[in-house]
């Protein structure tokens, strides 16, 4: 556990530049990587350099990061051809606004029946997290399986853009993270974009896991923005 002292309150380390977005996300990021450090290489960083740290990369995102224009071409494009051998994993999440918890759902695709998976997910800050967290379990399973060759599928382009890309979105580093890292288990991995109306396996066992723990608030259950 790292302890904070009084730092957070000197003037010295107030996040100056940071023109958007907030800090908090990159502290979160930087507590992380601090405490992989410290488990994986034994190297304890002070509080006041995880906390410098954590200010230069929200200072530096907030500097580059510039809004898009939604990528209306993303469904003319043609669709990746899996190569043989690879099993195709598709997964999905449904979120409450209202309790925070959300619903995952992956399949995996074979013959002659598919494997379905579900996962029920609490504290969950967003759709698009929920969408992280809900292709992490689906990650974990194919490593439990032994599966060596795989092809990640998801109806949430943000998501896919930050695993296939080096462009990243500050509240998805730490699952990205993790997801990149139990990747390389695998001999081969992809993460491709698919629309929406082909992913209705995984998004009815995602909307089913969640309206099983709240059967009173399904109306409010979203789905990730693509």
């Amino acid at each position: 556990m790292v302890v904070w002292p009084s730092i957070c309150n000197q003037k010295s380390l107030l996040p100056a530049g940071i023109v958007n977005g907030s800090v908090v996300p990159w502290v979160m990021w930087s507590l992380w990587k601090a405490r992989n450090r410290l488990v994986f290489e034994g190297f304890s960083a002070s509080p006041e350099d995880t906390l410098s740290t954590a200010i230069r990369m929200a200072r530096e995102w907030s500097l580059q990061s510039k809004p898009e224009k939604p990528d209306t071409s993303r469904s003319r494009k043609p669709e990746m051809i899996a190569p043989t051998g690879t099993r195709i994993v598709r997964s999905d999440a449904a979120w409450s606004a209202s309790s925070l918890t959300a619903g995952a759902g992956w399949v995996i695709l074979s013959s002659p029946q598919n494997m379905t998976f579900q996962q029920h997910l609490e504290f969950v800050a967003s759709p698009l997290m929920a969408e992280g967290l809900a292709l992490r379990e689906a990650v974990l399973t194919c490593q439990r399986l032994k599966l060596q060759h795989i092809r990640f599928e998801s109806d949430s382009a943000q998501l896919i853009k930050c695993l296939s890309s080096n462009e990243t979105i500050a509240e998805l580093h730490s699952v990205v993270f993790d997801i990149l890292k139990l990747s390389e288990f695998f001999d081969s991995v992809s993460f491709v974009w698919l629309p929406r109306e082909r992913n209705v396996e995984a998004d009815a066992l995602a909307k089913g896991d969640l309206a099983m723990f709240e059967p009173l608030v399904v109306g409010e259950i979203v789905n990730a923005l693509n």
